[in-house]
């Protein structure tokens, strides 16, 4: 009996931590992404879609997942490892048009934090209609010796297949045939590889394919949402490199020519923001809870988060859209005189920090889900009881067998009486540790929130209590009957 509490006891708390921990770890997730996230291509034209892991502030090291994609309007040509983060493979990529499904497992011996191409994913336009591609099932394993799954959420794209494109005749000048002008280029950014993100770069890289029948390119970038490339690369070039760009939302047009003629434009958005947040105040707000006023505007992308500080180390991360009126409850901390940072982060991760002196109230750690109150006192635990339990028993077992041999009838009734004394404490001792136990439970049972795990673990102390105080009246009892015996 008492190793089947104990064991379910301490089983019980095993599984509180690990779930604690488990919740910590997962305080900042990783995503898997598209890239692009949209675009528009005709009937029978391939297109590139590359499959990234934002490991959020984590570092990370592997990933896996399945992306599902419309099979009545995509079907897959190939699946590409090349420029991958990854270069160890569980289980090489695989594709299925029939099941309309992508497959991937793989890691990397070094950990990264940045974003990073896993796969990508060659798609090709079937019929005319909006498909949809979306991470179905995925996980990303932090670098932390655990492989804890810090994966969030999976992203998604939507790709419009329009009919085939027009082709463009030029007058056959009975120098040779004449065939299709080029496709709409798909256009990607490794610096900006998600259109409606903001970065704080104002150097922006794009780059696109083109095929062997390609004679040149031209580009823009505009802040106009329907523009025409004017700038001709002067070369068959397939990427280009732009520096200085100003803050704002802008486009990047690519325009590919052939034999024929020039052909349908792609169109790739990005949004820069290089400027922090404005300038803002903290004050402390005297309450039940006490809080923290402090609130700021950005005027590009927009707030994000704060991050709370008591002298170098981050105590609380806020979202913007949790605190409406600007205030938040002040962290839990042991009080007094503190160095207090709020450092304030829009949409582009710039930030702006203020930094000023308090002197804080007390304020303790909030119970997180299915946390227990602490018991008034720490000494009455389970373990604390068997232990007592055990050394009371042997310590009355050597006493017995130590006196047993040879004794006259005085040192028997000496021995009776210091036995009765020692049963005397005990009931004492139990006493006070049964009024602790009772004061533990009343203090719980006023809790609205108390489980029936933490309800089960209380009956299963008072039966560890019970089963003690019986067991060594006991042997009390016993003791006295032996020496009696011993006559």
């Amino acid at each position: 009996m008492h190793s089947r509490i104990r064991e379910r006891v301490l089983g019980a708390t095993l599984l509180l931590v690990v779930a604690l921990f488990a919740l910590a770890d997962t305080a900042s997730a990783a995503d898997l992404n598209f890239s692009p996230v949209s675009g528009t291509h005709a009937v029978d034209e391939e297109f590139d879609v590359k499959i990234v892991v934002d490991p959020g502030d984590q570092q990370v090291n592997a990933a896996d997942g399945t992306i599902s994609f419309d099979k009545n309007i995509l079907s897959v040509a190939k699946v590409s490892k090349d420029g991958s983060s990854f270069s160890l493979w569980t289980a090489e990529p695989k594709f299925s048009n029939s099941a309309g499904t992508v497959e991937f497992s793989g890691g990397t011996p070094s950990a990264f934090s940045k974003q990073g191409t896993v796969i990508t994913i060659t798609f090709k336009g079937k019929i005319k209609g909006s498909a949809k591609v979306s991470v179905s099932k995925g996980s990303v394993l932090a670098a932390d010796g655990k492989g804890t799954d810090v994966f969030a959420t999976g992203g998604e794209g939507t790709y419009e297949i329009t009919d085939a494109a027009p082709v463009e005749e030029v007058p056959d000048d009975g120098g040779g045939a004449v065939g299709p002008v080029p496709l709409a280029p798909t256009i990607n950014s490794s610096t900006h590889p998600k259109e409606e993100n903001w970065y704080a770069t104002s150097t922006a890289v794009f780059t696109w394919n083109v095929l062997p029948e390609d004679v040149d390119v031209r580009t823009l970038l505009s802040e106009n949402e329907n523009d025409t490339p004017k700038t001709d690369l002067k070369k068959i070039a397939t990427s280009t490199k732009l520096t200085n760009i100003k803050d704002g939302v802008w486009y990047f047009y690519a325009q590919l020519k052939n034999d024929s003629g020039w052909g349908a434009i792609g169109k790739r958005k990005i949004q820069v923001d290089t400027a922090p947040p404005k300038p803002f105040e903290v004050a402390l707000i005297d309450g039940s809870p006490p809080r923290l006023s402090f609130k700021t505007d950005d005027d590009l992308s927009g707030m994000d988060r704060y991050e709370i500080l008591l002298g170098t180390s981050i105590v609380s991360t806020v979202q913007a859209s949790a605190m409406p009126d600007g205030t938040t409850p002040v962290p839990p901390q042991d009080g007094g005189d503190a160095t207090l940072t709020v450092r304030a982060y829009d949409k582009a991760g710039n930030k702006a920090e203020t930094t000023k002196q308090f002197t804080l109230p007390k304020v303790d750690r909030p119970l997180a889900n299915g946390e227990t109150a602490p018991a008034p006192s720490a000494f009455w635990t389970t373990e604390r009881i068997l232990l007592i339990l055990f050394a009371l028993i042997i310590g009355a077992l050597g006493a017995w067998m130590f006196y047993s041999r040879n004794i006259n009838q005085s040192e028997r009734m000496r021995l009776l009486h210091r036995i009765s004394e020692i049963g005397d404490k005990n009931d004492r001792v139990f006493s006070a540790m049964r009024e602790q136990f009772e004061q533990m439970v009343n203090d719980l049972d006023e809790r609205p929130q108390l489980t029936s795990a933490e309800r089960e673990f209380l009956e299963e102390t008072k039966e560890v209590l019970d089963i003690a105080e019986e067991q060594v009246n006991s042997g009390v009892y016993e003791l006295k009957r032996m020496i009696r015996g011993q006559g």
